[in-house]
């Protein structure tokens, strides 16, 4: 019928087919229909049975008889919302086909997770237009991982800036620091990042960008890990102690990171600093750490000494706050460290500070020598 007259057959051959598919089988009308060139037939029979097939082959061919006859919103539907094709078979044959319109290639590669793959074939064939179509209404989210491929094929970087700043903020901003930082480019996103916090942004991710960029372009770092509120301390202290481990300091004292700035202090001899932050801490368990020690700081002696001549040379002397001065002593008590706490009194007492005239410390002073 159809190598009679396929226009006026058309029709009745396809309900036919329709009607006989589950005896004959798909794949046998599908080679009918190939055989006799009849896209349109193999579009309309497949169209019936592809929504109630689990066949990832039946699809395929729906897919391509849409293409061929070119139903491109039903290539979108079937790609978005069917879940038995082979993924990578219609990638390719996606690519290979070189639609007009790429939202279908885009909905596979997004739903697929072939993001990098997309966007290496789009902007090698200069359609951008279409990967800012795919960041700026199709999935904002996915901005990380295009940005990531687009620096990976040396793109332009205001092309990037452009892309970044145009997309909803619908992604994670730690994530893309993340791809764009491991290429170390974390300078393209100075502007966006500042921009972003003066709208009043609470990411940490943010935060902590800005501050790794102003550590290494050494922009006021020390004020702004100081005075910001909104990084991670952990991760900025981490970021800085190869680059400049008082910045480090900074930032773990800020955030009261306390086993991580012993460690940070004595493997750099940074002992001043260590007595100034736990007399400033008023903690009795930490002093017993620097002191003592446990099974994460294990005690060092030398360092131990060191700390002491510095809480007995500058921490306490420099000390106007008694309670900080009282748990200083309490700690030296508990250590069962009579001769350096001797020290530390004699310093305290017998040296002009703010404490020299109290009647407790010289009374302490007396009973421990």
């Amino acid at each position: 019928m159809l190598d009679h007259n396929m226009a006026q057959n058309l029709q009745i051959v396809v309900q036919v087919a329709i009607k006989y598919s589950e005896l004959l089988g798909p794949q046998n009308i599908i080679e009918i229909f190939e055989d006799l060139r009849c896209n349109e037939g193999l579009y309309y029979y497949l169209g019936s049975v592809v929504n109630v097939s689990n066949d990832p082959a039946v699809v395929f061919k729906y897919i391509q008889a849409a293409v061929t006859t070119g139903q491109l919103k039903e290539v979108e539907r079937i790609v978005r919302d069917n879940n038995h094709y082979d993924a990578e078979k219609v990638k390719n044959y996606l690519k290979e086909t070189a639609l007009p319109d790429q939202l279908p290639l885009i909905i596979v590669c997004d739903r697929f997770d072939y993001v990098h793959d997309l966007v290496l074939y789009l902007y090698s064939n200069s359609m951008t237009k279409y990967i800012e179509v795919y960041v700026q209404q199709v999935n904002p989210s996915r901005l990380p991982q295009v940005v990531g491929a687009l620096l990976d094929v040396d793109c332009d970087e205001h092309v990037i800036k452009s892309l970044i700043s145009s997309t909803p903020v619908q992604f994670s901003i730690g994530d893309l620091v993340d791809e764009i930082e491991k290429r170390n480019r974390l300078k393209i996103l100075h502007r966006w990042l500042e921009a972003k916090a003066s709208e009043g942004s609470q990411d940490p991710g943010l935060y902590n960008a800005l501050a790794k960029i102003y550590i290494d372009s050494n922009y006021e770092p020390e004020r702004f890990l100081s005075s910001n509120k909104l990084y991670d301390p952990r991760v900025i202290g981490a970021y800085s102690e190869k680059r400049d481990p008082s910045l480090a300091f900074l930032a773990y004292s800020q955030g009261q990171c306390d086993d991580e700035l012993l460690r940070l202090t004595s493997e750099n001899g940074m002992f001043k600093q260590q007595s100034r932050y736990l007399i400033k801490r008023r903690d009795l368990g930490l002093w017993s750490k620097a002191l003592v020690g446990d099974e994460q700081h294990p005690l060092n002696q030398s360092h131990r000494r060191q700390l002491v001549d510095q809480v007995a040379n500058y921490g306490l002397p420099e000390a106007d706050d008694p309670e900080e001065v009282s748990v200083s002593v309490k700690a030296f008590m508990a250590a069962n460290m009579p001769q350096e706490l001797i020290e530390l009194l004699e310093r305290i007492i017998l040296e002009p500070t703010a404490f020299s005239n109290n009647n407790n410390l010289q009374n302490l002073l007396i009973l421990t020598a």
